[in-house]
């Protein structure tokens, strides 16, 4: 009996040591389908349609965002604070990844006119000590968050 290919959600969910729900493997399918970092609110509208379309319940919302922190504190999704207080959510890049070391530390771009947030996988960005003093070794970065703000493709070309 020939066996069923592997779904890459369930393979990220029991890798990240998580339970497999229906719930969750439908939130990790719904951001892999946006290329752009979404709100809860976006992301719990698609499963609402999603769920619609395929005759099965809506989800609840508290479970959604529960479960957006669960997969952000496993690391499979990260969110961004662009500055609106709205958290945006998107799919963490494994292909970078090595071990325990996750690779999503890439700055981000907010269109200041639209509202699109955009990872920027390809951009660097370097911060440098003014003086060796400045270096604390008492402090320990768990994580980084770098936000551009400016307009997009998109918005540029309507003016």
């Amino acid at each position: 009996m020939p066996t069923a290919p592997s779904d890459p959600h369930r393979e990220l969910l029991k890798h990240a040591k998580l339970r497999v729900t229906p719930v969750r493997l439908d939130i990790l399918a719904a951001l892999a389908e946006h290329p752009q970092a979404i709100t809860a609110q976006q992301l719990f509208d698609a499963l609402c349609a999603a769920a619609g379309k395929r005759r099965k319940p809506k989800p609840d919302r508290v479970t959604v965002y529960r479960t957006l922190n669960t997969l952000v504190d496993a690391n499979l999704a990260h969110k961004v604070d662009p500055g609106d207080r709205v958290f945006r959510f998107s799919l963490t890049d494994h292909a970078d990844c090595k071990g325990d070391h996750h690779a999503h530390e890439h700055p981000h771009f907010v269109c200041d006119d639209c509202g699109t947030v955009e990872c920027l996988e390809g951009a660097e960005v370097s911060i440098r000590r003014a003086s060796p003093a400045a270096e604390d070794s008492k402090r320990t970065l768990k994580q980084q968050d770098v936000v551009l703000h400016g307009t997009c493709g998109k918005c540029g070309d309507q003016e």
